[in-house]
């Protein structure tokens, strides 16, 4: 049997799972979405009785469908064609693309394990339904707003008595149109600073929870790897992303009842794996911030040796 693996090129957290399943004499076929047309191809008939059977194959390796009992999907990048095409031909192939190779994938045919489910995966990224989710499942969450409204949106960071932050809606960079990566952390803003420009597009704001330290817990299939993030800078205290120097770590435990919440969570949200931003208070209150379903947690486990990898591993060989 085969995993799949399809994720970007230099995708470093995807290599140590395949590490470990190599080691373990797994067969394993990864590429990227982005290799699609151009050095992917995929091949796939039905037959009367509803069963699929096919290839992937690209320059170094043919997989059949029928042999495929896994799919870590990670980080893939945009289907990518000819620069002949035009600006219609290119969303035509990109929308068959995706209707096309994505209906086979999520067809496999003995594919029992997804990490995660790409359906999942996009509808758990959505901050308002984690909220929501989260809340309904027992765990503390910040008062938030979500508008294009600035008077709105002054008024909610003005009664907020701690203070209020922006955050943007997604956490990974996105690309101008010069093929530039522009990145948005999580930012204090004060009611004189919110200007008209918010009626532009939705804003979400949050108001600001004093904070002792923060947790970063990785979900592998119902199991909990939690590390503790201490950050020692005013930048990092605000968002640890913007200052990895000034941050250290240890090994933690995520007490009941907010494991066996976030275990509901994640059941709800339909992810296997997950990595989950945690506040924790000086008065020891534990508080929700958000949940990747495509998070990063390769550092983590370089610095304080949660062994995820091979959790994600063994979760990939369950057939």
């Amino acid at each position: 049997m085969t995993v799949l693996v399809i994720t970007e090129p230099f995708d470093e957290t995807a290599d140590l799972v395949i590490e470990h399943l190599n080691e373990r004499g797994t067969s394993v076929h990864r590429f990227d979405l982005a290799d699609f047309p151009i050095r992917l191809a995929v091949t796939a008939t039905i037959d009367g009785h509803g069963q699929w059977a096919g290839t992937t194959t690209d320059p170094w390796r043919t997989t059949s469908l029928a042999d495929v009992s896994a799919v870590f999907y990670r980080r893939p990048g945009p289907f990518r064609f000819p620069d002949t095409l035009s600006e219609f031909e290119y969303r035509w192939a990109a929308q068959e693309a995706r209707m096309g190779v994505g209906g086979i994938l999520t067809a496999l045919p003995n594919a029992a394990v997804w990490v995660n489910d790409p359906d999942a995966m996009a509808a758990a990224d959505f901050k308002p339904r984690q909220l929501s989710a989260a809340a309904r499942h027992g765990l503390r969450i910040p008062p938030t707003l979500i508008t294009n409204d600035a008077a709105e949106a002054r008024r909610f960071v003005d009664a907020s008595p701690a203070g209020a932050v922006y955050k943007p809606f997604h956490a990974r960079p996105y690309v101008d149109h010069d093929g530039r990566a522009h990145g948005v952390s999580t930012t204090p803003v004060t009611a004189g600073q919110i200007t008209d420009a918010v009626a532009g597009t939705a804003h979400l704001f949050q108001q600001q929870i004093h904070k002792d330290h923060e947790l970063r817990v990785t979900a592998v299939n119902g199991r909990l790897f939690t590390a503790r993030i201490d950050a020692h800078s005013d930048a990092a205290r605000v968002d640890w992303r913007t200052d990895y120097d000034s941050l250290t770590y240890e090994r933690a435990d995520l007490p009941e009842p907010t494991a066996s919440q976030l275990r509901a969570l994640l059941a709800d949200l339909g992810l296997v794996f997950a990595a989950v931003d945690i506040i924790v208070t000086p008065g020891g209150e534990y508080v929700f911030l958000e949940v990747n379903s495509g998070g990063q947690w390769a550092w983590i486990e370089h610095e304080t040796g949660l062994p995820i990898a091979a959790a994600i591993a063994d979760t990939l060989e369950q057939t």
